[in-house]
């Protein structure tokens, strides 16, 4: 890889996480807003299902990730179906799923060692 390369990379993460901290503002902080996702639709499944069950919070970026792909799917129109926002939205969503992980990797990591 050269330099170039690198400085793309860099770039691309920067813009990112400067994405990111505007939908924050916006929308609100993601980690509190999926929290209460992940527990309505738990709280949903179980009342339908009759039993308990665990929604991991890491479910609501995943979900988002698949609802903007569908956004990349052409649906037999032959229509581009490329969108810059689309994509910017996945690696958005990516990199709070990524942080989430790494954040209970971290967390469980520390509770191994007390």
């Amino acid at each position: 890889m050269n330099d170039d390369n690198v400085k793309w990379i860099d770039i691309g993460e920067k813009m990112v996480k400067q994405m990111l901290e505007g939908k924050q503002k916006e929308y609100g902080d993601f980690g509190n807003n999926s929290y209460i996702i992940a527990n309505f639709i738990q709280s949903v499944l179980e009342v339908v299902n009759g039993y308990k069950v665990k929604v991991p919070i890491t479910l609501i970026p995943q979900l988002m990730i698949v609802l903007k792909l569908t956004r990349t799917i052409d649906d037999g129109t032959k229509k581009i179906v490329f969108k810059e926002d689309t994509h910017k939205d996945i690696a958005g969503y990516n990199n709070l799923l990524r942080q989430m992980m790494i954040n209970t990797l971290e967390s469980e990591n520390k509770s191994e060692q007390n």
